[in-house]
Formats: structure tokens, C-alpha cells, sequence
């Protein structure tokens, strides 16, 4: 504060040049006095910068460590082909984090927001993503077998030739998101969202659909055979080469479907073809 006090005098006094003389050794004095302040502050700016910079390094050691990191700020954080054993990450901010092929074995990923996150070829095993935001995320040929994604939102994430066969997506919010050519084998999606999503070649058999919402969205050659649809919303669905021929689909809403070489238990549908 001195330096910026001193600072303030000398442009006052810089303002009367034209009433006042000073002598030489005088101005010397001051424009040195004005360096060192102008250093000074640089110096403060660079290790504020430096001491973030350090925070951050922490908080990816913690990580790396196999260490709680409740809560921590890792957007925009590489941590590709990581390995990641039993960590907390509860409640984490990871968006836009490049996770491609990390490892993830028993990881609390609870409520943590992985939004536009880099997720390719990553390997979840045993973890836990209730309620987590994987808005936008790249999840293509991610492995998500057996995880609980309950409550959490895939609205517009990519997860395309992906398993995540096993998994729980208990009314999670999916709408829009691409799941095309992925291994959703026994997955359990009662009471989801899916409308306007992309499910086009997907294996859904065995799939557990009650009153899943899934206005919309595109069915086009998907594997059904043994699915639970009792009471789903499938109207303006385009079940277009898609098997059902052993799904249960009673009281579910088929208003608007497009039948076109579908496999029913009523038999081949085409009353949908054009």
C-alpha cells in the first residue's frame, strides 16, 4: 500500500510539472519507486495464478491417490487413462474433464456434475452415479455395466456402441441422448425419460421399460425380445425392424407408433410402411 500511495503523490505531482522544476536525482527516484511497485504487483498477480495452479495439482494427486476430493472443482482437468480405486468424488465438479479410458473401480460419483465431460472408453465398475449430470457427455463405447445412474441426467449425452447393459436408470432424464448400437441388456429404466432419443440397432432385451417415457423416439432395428414396456409411453415411437414379438407391452400408449416391418406378438407388423 505504501508503493501504491507513493504511486498516487508522484502523478500528483507529475500534474504541476508545468508550475514546478525538480531536479534530476529527484525524477530518478521516483520512476525507480514506480518500477518496483509496478514488479511488486506483477509478482503478486503471478503467484495467485502459481498458487491455483498448485490447488489444482492437489486436488488430481487426491484423486490419483486414491484420496477423498468431496466436492472439488476438476472442470477441464485431464485426467485421461487415470486409475481410480475407491475414491470419493461426491458432489465434484468434472465438466468438460478429459476422462477418456480412465478406470474407475468402486468410485462415489455421486451427484457430481460430469457435464460435456470426455468419457470415451472409460471403464466403471461398482460405482455409484446416482443422480450425477452427464448432460452432453461423450460416453461412446464407455462401459458402464452394472452402474447405478438413478435420478441422473444423460439429456443429449452420446453413448453410442457402449454396455451398459445391467445398469440402473431409474427415472434418470435421457431424453435426446444417442444410445445407438449400445448393450442395454437387462437394464432397468422404470419411470425414465426418453423422449426424442436415439436408440437406433440397440439392444434392449431383457430390458425393464415400465412406465418409461419414450415419446418420440427412434426404435429402428433395437432388439426388444423379452423387454417390460407395461404401461410405457411409446406414442409417435418408430419401431421400424425392431423386434417385440416377445416384449409385454400391455397398457402401454402405441398411439401414433410407426409398425414397418416389426415384430410383434400379434406378429409382422406393416401397417406403417410407406
Amino acid at each position: 500500500w505504501r508503493c501504491f500511495d507513493h504511486y498516487l503523490r508522484s502523478s500528483k505531482r507529475h500534474e504541476k510539472l508545468s508550475t514546478q522544476a525538480y531536479d534530476m536525482s529527484g525524477k530518478s527516484m521516483n520512476f525507480l519507486l514506480n518500477l518496483i511497485c509496478v514488479m511488486l504487483f506483477i509478482a503478486i498477480y503471478l503467484d495467485g495464478a502459481a498458487a491455483k495452479d498448485d490447488f489444482v495439482k492437489t486436488r488430481m494427486y487426491q484423486l490419483k491417490s486414491f484420496q477423498a476430493c468431496n466436492k472439488c472443482d476438476l472442470s477441464g482437468a485431464d485426467l485421461s487413462g487415470a486409475i481410480l480405486h475407491q475414491s470419493n468424488l461426491r458432489e465434484s465438479i468434472l465438466t468438460g474433464a478429459d476422462l477418456r479410458w480412465v478406470y474407475f473401480n468402486g468410485v462415489n460419483l455421486r451427484g457430481v456434475n460430469l457435464s460435456e465431460a470426455d468419457l470415451r472408453y472409460s471403464w466403471l465398475n461398482e460405482t455409484d452415479l446416482r443422480n450425477a449430470n452427464l448432460s452432453n457427455a461423450d460416453l461412446d463405447n464407455a462401459q458402464f455395466s452394472g452402474v447405478n445412474l438413478s435420478g441422473a441426467i444423460l439429456k443429449k449425452a452420446y453413448a453410442s456402441n457402449g454396455d451398459l447393459s445391467e445398469s440402473i436408470f431409474a427415472r434418470a432424464n435421457l431424453s435426446q441422448i444417442d444410445l445407438s448400437g449400445t448393450n442395454l441388456t437387462g437394464a432397468d429404466f422404470r419411470h425414465a425419460y426418453l423422449d426424442s432419443s436415439i436408440l437406433i440397432k440397440t439392444d434392449l432385451s431383457n430390458a425393464i421399460l415400465i412406465n418409461a417415457q419414450m415419446r418420440k423416439t427412434n426404435l429402428l432395428g433395437a432388439n426388444l425380445l423379452n423387454a417390460n414396456l407395461r404401461m410405457a409411453d411409446l406414442r409417435g415411437a418408430n419401431l421400424t425392424k425392431a423386434d417385440l414379438s416377445t416384449a409385454n407391452l400391455s397398457h402401454a400408449n402405441m398411439e401414433g407408433v410407426i409398425f414397418c416391418n416389426t415384430l410383434t406378438p400379434w406378429g409382422e407388423d406393416n401397417s406403417g410402411c410407406r
